[in-house]
Order: structure tokens, then C-alpha cells, then sequence
């Protein structure tokens, strides 16, 4: 058990010493001996349910101090005020768990796109190595292939030091985790203790959260802070990677393309196979060659950013090239479903503009038959990036069908008349199916063997949310359904 005093000592509060079992920011979770913290959000005031949490058991409660003259019932255990609590959360947790991290190699890698690939061959890798690997990400928490879904790319503080805790118990010796720029900028992995930190890329994204480009780059730099820059791992083919390694000096740079340094690798060249790719690898490290079962120039990157973290790890790289044969397609990314008579059936998570060009550029350099992209955009989301999207579509795809994303609590009608808007009166090479299973079935009565049909934005998701409402439903599982395999 953690003393409550320790916790209030982090916080430049005073408290007395009693004994806690666990942390709770939900008081119908709430068991004997919680802190229950008590954050004031946006919808909902959980400072209002101080009273049921301490009837269930909490023995102590901080609460949002947001300077609104709350005041917390006489509930008979302590019970404290603290200013951003939300963002004191981390603090709370590392304390209580003893900064699991400290005794993990953790590495974050981080991007607008990119990150659960990565993470999952930089695990694959250590895996491999017999070196114990958690992964933490989009597509869940825990051990490959056991994976438990998960709310948000990067957990609640509380959540995120409680994984690590329990990832630690059951043995890890690395944990791999996706940080995105909500994460970092919601204060969530604070009081992390990163080993190796790497970026893949920056693309319009999230600006409803960021509202400019800058802000969106500055959050994710934010991560680099944290570790000395030896042990970053940096894109030098994106622009933003780029001035990322301007200010860390000794990072290891990674592109595609030839590249000068102390400390680089890049692709010398790329051979692109009917079902993944062949890399020559030269750079400060030596030459190598890497074939993997991956698709498109831009899984090179993810595989070369995956290469950069176990480098800085300390392997060799011909150690990694003889062990490559173990990195395979992420679920949902750029995974491909086929039989010999059937069309391909590539399912993306591709769900911004930049993410959805280069999944469309990566089908077009295997050099397929036609490319038919069906797609649509998330309700209650960044609404500028949609005719963005459509335009892409239609302009790199041979035939494109919008269909419904996500859309939420948003009209899907509107959605697609929002993509519309972005090609209207330029290409004709579009329709609208909003059922993205008949979207999807149509496309594939419609395409030959050597044709290719990328569903795009969904991924691995397993749901669609209409309204508020979750509703089960799989572009993989349609896929293999559609082409006849089961896996």
C-alpha cells in the first residue's frame, strides 16, 4: 500500500497518513481503501459524487480546486483541493505505482502516422531478441498477439501507470508505445521515463484539438525534452523531422533516401514485390538487406524507423537484417487479404490526407491492375480535411466510393457532401454508397484478380459509431469474408 501522505508531498500539499489500495477518477469503480479523484470535465462534474465514492469505500479524496467556490461535503476522510488536477494525474499515479517506467525500457515513438506500425516490429524485433516486449497503442495494451483494446492511443495517466505497473509484474523488460500529441499535450505521459524516443512524420491532423500546424509540431516535440538527443530516433525525409533534428544534435536520422551524417541510415534502394519489399540499407551502421512482408515506400520508413530504435538500443545491424524475417503487417495496416482467382483487398487505417495519399501511392508502386479507394471522413472531427481527402482520392485512385466513416453524431449526408465539395465539377470518377459493406461488396464485383480495392480509415476497428452508439462492424472481417480466407 501507498501512504496518502507520499502522494500529497508530490503535490506541495500536506495530508495525513493513511493507508491506499488504489487510484479511481470514476466513483462507480471506487473499492475499500481508493483515492478517488474528483476532475471537474467538461460534461460531467465528478466532484458531485465525492459522497457516493467515500459510501463505497474511498479513503481519501483530491479534488479539481478550478476555482469556482466548490466546496466538498463533510464526508469523514480527507479530502483536498488541488488547481489543474487533470494535469496532476501523472504525478498522482507515478507516485502510487512507483514509476513503473523507470525499470522498462520504454520506447515512444511518435507522428501523425506511422505509430502503431512501428511499434509493433520494434516488439516483434525485441521479441525475437527474448527480450520481453509490451506494446501500447491504437490497436491495445499487453503482449502480441493478446492484445486488450483500448480507449485512446495513449491512456489516462492513471490507466497508463497502472499498464506499466502490470506489464512490468508479468515480466517486460521494453515496453512499446505509441505517444500521440494528446497525450503529451494533456500532460498523460509526464512523468514517463522514456529510453528511446522516435518520430515518423507530421500531417494535417488533430487541428481541431492543435488549431495550427505549429502547435501540432511543438506538442510532439515536447516527447524529445525527455531523453538526451543520442537516443532519438528522426525522420529525415519529413520536413518537420527535419527541424526536429536541428535542435538534436547526435539523433539518429533515418529517410529513404540517401542521406549524409555521423549517425544515419537510409534506403540505398527498394524493390517492390508483389507482396512486400526488398530494402538495401546503407548508411553509419554498415549495409544490409531487409525483406519484409509489408507494402508501400512509407512501411519502408516505419520499417527504418523501427531499424533506427534498435540500433540506438544497441543491437547490430546485421544481428537485426538476420532476424527481420520475423516483421509482419500490423493488423488494419496496409494489411492484405487475397485468394489466387480474387482481387486484392488492402485495409488502411489511413484516415488523414497525407496517410491516404501515400496508401494509394504505396498500391501504386507494386504496380497492381486498378485501384478502386473506398473511404469517408469521422463525424465530429477536423471538417477541413475532407474535401482535402476526396481530391486525394479521386486523383490517385482509379475509381473511388465514399462511404460512411465514423460519423457520430454528425449527418452522414453532409459528411460526404463536404468530400464532395473537394472534387465537384474535376473528376468523375466517384459515387456514393454510404453502407461501407455494400461500398465495399460493389467494388469488389466490380474489380478483376489483378485489381486492388484500399478501404481506408477504419483499419483495425472492429465498430462503427452512429449517434452515440457503437455498432459491430469489421472492414477486415468483410474483407475476409469477401475473398475467402479465415484467420
Amino acid at each position: 500500500m501507498i501512504s496518502l501522505k507520499r502522494i500529497a508531498e508530490a503535490l506541495n500539499i500536506q495530508a495525513p497518513d493513511v493507508n491506499l489500495s488504489a487510484l479511481c477518477s470514476d466513483n462507480r469503480r471506487v473499492t475499500d481503501g481508493s483515492l478517488f479523484i474528483a476532475l471537474k470535465g467538461l460534461n460531467f462534474d465528478a466532484r458531485t459524487t465525492i459522497g457516493q465514492a467515500v459510501e463505497k469505500g474511498a479513503a481519501a479524496v483530491i479534488y479539481e480546486d478550478s476555482g469556482d467556490d466548490f466546496v466538498p461535503p463533510a464526508v469523514g476522510v480527507p479530502c483536498f483541493g488541488v488547481r489543474e488536477l487533470s494535469e496532476k494525474q501523472s504525478v498522482i499515479a507515478s507516485v502510487f505505482y512507483n514509476c513503473p517506467s523507470k525499470d522498462l525500457d520504454l520506447i515512444g515513438v511518435t507522428g501523425t502516422n506511422g505509430k502503431s506500425t512501428t511499434t509493433h516490429l520494434v516488439a516483434a524485433w525485441l521479441n525475437e531478441l527474448k527480450v520481453k516486449t509490451g506494446i501500447l497503442g491504437t490497436l491495445g495494451t499487453g503482449f502480441y498477439p493478446d492484445l486488450k483494446p483500448c480507449a485512446n492511443t495513449t491512456l489516462a495517466a492513471l490507466d497508463l501507470e497502472k499498464t506499466l505497473y502490470e506489464m512490468k509484474n508479468d515480466g517486460a523488460s521494453a515496453v512499446a508505445m505509441e505517444v500521440s500529441s494528446h497525450g503529451i499535450a494533456l500532460k498523460r505521459t509526464s512523468e514517463l521515463k522514456f529510453k528511446i524516443c522516435a518520430f515518423t512524420n507530421l500531417s494535417r491532423d488533430h487541428l481541431d484539438f492543435h488549431k495550427t500546424m505549429e502547435n501540432y509540431a511543438a506538442t510532439k516535440f515536447e516527447l524529445f525534452r525527455s531523453v538526451p538527443s543520442d537516443m532519438c530516433v528522426i525522420n529525415a525525409h519529413d520536413t518537420v523531422g527535419r527541424q526536429f533534428l536541428s535542435k538534436l544534435p547526435g539523433a539518429l536520422a533515418y529517410s529513404t533516401d540517401r542521406i549524409e551524417g555521423d549517425r544515419v541510415i537510409f534506403a540505398e534502394n527498394i524493390e517492390y514485390l508483389p507482396h512486400g519489399i526488398k530494402i538495401q540499407v546503407d548508411g553509419s551502421f554498415g549495409k544490409a538487406e531487409l525483406t519484409v512482408p509489408l507494402i508501400g515506400s512509407f512501411n519502408a520508413e516505419n520499417v527504418l524507423c523501427a531499424l533506427g530504435i534498435m540500433l540506438v538500443h544497441g543491437y547490430s545491424l546485421n544481428e537485426l537484417a538476420e532476424t527481420a524475417h520475423v516483421l509482419r503487417a500490423v493488423n488494419g495496416r496496409m494489411e492484405c487479404f487475397k485468394t489466387e482467382h480474387t482481387p486484392m483487398i488492402i485495409v488502411d487505417y489511413a484516415h488523414t490526407p497525407d496517410g491516404l495519399e501515400k496508401a494509394i501511392n504505396a498500391v501504386r508502386e507494386h504496380r497492381f491492375g486498378k485501384i478502386t479507394c473506398i473511404c469517408g471522413c469521422g463525424g465530429d472531427r477536423d471538417t477541413g480535411k475532407r474535401p482535402v481527402m476526396a481530391e486525394i482520392a479521386c486523383r490517385n485512385a482509379d475509381h473511388v466510393i465514399f462511404t460512411n466513416d465514423n460519423p457520430r453524431t454528425e449527418n452522414p449526408d453532409e459528411i460526404i457532401r463536404m468530400m464532395i465539395d473537394g472534387v465537384r465539377n474535376i473528376y468523375t470518377n466517384y459515387k456514393v454508397i454510404q453502407d461501407r459493406r455494400e461500398a465495399i461488396e460493389d467494388a469488389f464485383r466490380n474489380s478483376s484478380g489483378n485489381d486492388v480495392l484500399l478501404v481506408a480509415g477504419k483499419g483495425h476497428e472492429d465498430y462503427q459509431i452512429i449517434g452515440k452508439t457503437k455498432h459491430h462492424y469489421s472492414d477486415r472481417e468483410v474483407a475476409m469474408e469477401l475473398v475467402g480466407v479465415d484467420r
